[in-house]
């Protein structure tokens, strides 16, 4: 005798409705169980917000009045559902700024791990952002639709600006040019320092932009569109849009090569990744793997690495010839993939789990399986490259890794 499969029927809801009922219905889940949502469609915006949740699907039925799909719990609550420490970034004075998706924002002494200052500055902090001169944090909260620019020292807030779409990841140029894609709205938010404070612009770009990056001189910004399947170029000093690109079925995050030559793609829908020129030219496509999602490209320029959120693995990739150098197991859900500055080390999270995992950025094979704590999900490098920090959202505290010898050195919290 089988146990009986729940279901739940979200047909004449809309999107924010749908994906609030499915998270609420796999955090009440246990660990393995199984249960059926029926919805009206399944477009871009649900399966990019299932995908970044970590919550995983068949599609048992798909019909023109309605889709049934069938969700299986993992270890951890949903991404994104949880307060926890969650992104982070590490100062050329090894200060460690990292914001819960919760109010605070943090900063921590990287060397021992003390906290130095924490202050409540958002509704539901989800990234950050840091500008050249390490002055200021910037923070999206994806709760007030707004963008938070906050004191690095003080931690004091300087401005906000409305950000309409539940913004997620800020970017930030040289020239502290502040970017930020709402994936709900299908807006950019340009932020623009000028000599009597800031410019402010919102433009519409596309069906669910997502992790923009900007060209090696700074002057233009490229951000995908996972629900067109393109890349939009936009013109930072203007706003105007000066190329769309067709690229594989969902973007959702990018990377150049450092001499800002080759542009790479990861497609989550259909898995695949794309290779292009800055003016748009299709330089290659290749299958990565099940949920492609996260991009790297190695400092020598030689490698291009995709975490695979769907497959559990990081396909490495020469960055030319797009030919396949390794497949790596990751644990499940490696919502983080990170590389040091100076190309020796690699580390995959493993946000359904209780570990991550430490890659030779060399000869690409896992030199350790450390256990950090439950939901990783961001990690950053001290400016020695000898060691690394990791969010861990579910177990809510930042894991040092010491990555020579593979282990974790000791573990820091907000409380």
């Amino acid at each position: 005798m089988t146990d009986e499969i729940s279901s739940i029927d979200c047909r004449g809801k809309i999107v924010p409705e749908v994906g609030a009922a499915i998270l609420a219905a796999y955090n009440t889940a246990k660990s393995g169980e199984q249960f059926d949502v029926t919805v009206d469609a399944f477009g871009s915006g649900l399966r990019m917000w299932m995908l970044e949740a970590g919550a995983r699907y068949n599609i048992l039925e798909s019909q023109d009045e309605a889709i049934q799909l069938r969700f299986t719990r993992g270890l951890t609550l949903a991404q994104g559902t949880v307060p926890g420490l969650h992104d982070l970034h590490i100062g050329s004075n090894g200060k460690v700024w990292t914001c819960e998706r919760a109010e605070h924002l943090a900063c921590f002494d990287g060397a021992s791990g003390e906290l130095i200052n924490k202050a409540a500055v958002a509704s539901h902090a989800s990234h950050i952002g840091i500008d050249l001169d390490e002055k200021m944090v910037f923070v999206a909260d994806v709760e007030a639709n707004e963008l938070i620019a906050v004191d690095s020292e003080s931690l004091e807030v300087l401005h906000r600006w409305a950000a309409p779409g539940k913004p997620q990841i800020p970017l930030v140029t040289d020239d502290g040019i502040i970017c930020m894609t709402g994936g709900g709205s299908g807006t950019l938010l340009i932020v623009r320092p000028t000599s009597s404070g800031y410019q402010d612009q919102v433009l519409k770009i596309g069906s669910t932009p997502h992790d923009p990056v900007a060209s090696k001189d700074g002057k233009y910004l490229f951000a995908p569109c996972a629900g067109d399947g393109e890349i939009v170029k936009v013109r930072l000093d203007d706003g105007d849009i000066t190329g769309r690109f067709k690229v594989g079925d969902g973007p959702g995050h990018l990377a150049f090569s450092p001499d800002g030559t080759r542009l790479y793609s990861a497609n989550s829908f259909d898995g695949t990744l794309n290779c292009l020129s800055p003016e748009g030219d299709n330089l290659g496509q290749v299958q990565s793997g099940s949920g492609a999602h996260y991009p790297i490209v190695t400092p020598d320029g030689r490698h291009v690495l995709v975490a695979n959120f769907l497959s559990d693995t990081v396909t490495v990739f020469d960055a030319i010839s797009l030919e396949l150098v390794a497949t790596l197991e990751t644990d499940p859900y490696p919502h983080g993939l990170d590389i040091s500055a100076d190309g020796k080390w690699i580390v995959a999270t493993g946000f359904s789990s209780d570990h991550v995992r430490v890659i030779d950025g060399e000869t690409f094979t896992e030199t350790a399986r450390v256990k950090v704590g439950a939901g990783s999900s961001h990690s950053a490098f001290m400016p020695d490259n000898q060691a690394a920090w990791t969010a861990c959202s579910v177990s809510d505290h930042l894991a040092k890794i010491d990555l020579a010898a593979g282990a974790n050195a000791y573990t820091a919290r907000l409380n």
